[in-house]
C-alpha cells in the first residue's frame, strides 16, 4: 500500500514530540544532580506543561465560544429570514385566493 505524504506528517510530526520528550527524559535522568535537585526540575516541568495545557485549553474554550455564539447568530438570522419569507408567500397565496374566489 502505498503511503501518501499528506498520511505520513502526522505520524512524522508525532515522532518528533516523542522523541523530544524522551531525550528531555533522559537528560533529566543522567543529569549530574541530586535527587531533590532533580525532582525540583521534574516538578518545575510539571508545573510548566500543565499551565501551558490550561492555557491552551483556555484559548480554545475562548475560540469555540465565540464561534458558536457567531454559529447561533447566523441561525438566529436565517430563521427570521425564512421566516419573513413564508409569512409573505402565505399572504401572497392569501390574496391569490381571494382574488380566484367567486364573490357570494
Amino acid at each position: 500500500m502505498h503511503r501518501t505524504e499528506r498520511d505520513s506528517r502526522p505520524g512524522f510530526a508525532a515522532g518528533i514530540l516523542s522523541g523530544a520528550l524522551v531525550g528531555a527524559g533522559l537528560a533529566l535522568l543522567l543529569a549530574p544532580k541530586t535527587g531533590v535537585a532533580l525532582r525540583s526540575d521534574l516538578a518545575e516541568s510539571v508545573d510548566s506543561l500543565r499551565r501551558a495545557i490550561a492555557d491552551r485549553y483556555e484559548t480554545l474554550a475562548a475560540r469555540a465560544g465565540v464561534q458558536l455564539e457567531n454559529l447561533g447568530e447566523t441561525v438566529n438570522t436565517a430563521a427570521e429570514s425564512l421566516e419573513s419569507r413564508a409569512r409573505a408567500a402565505v399572504e401572497s397565496a392569501r390574496r391569490k385566493v381571494r382574488a380566484v374566489e367567486p364573490t357570494a
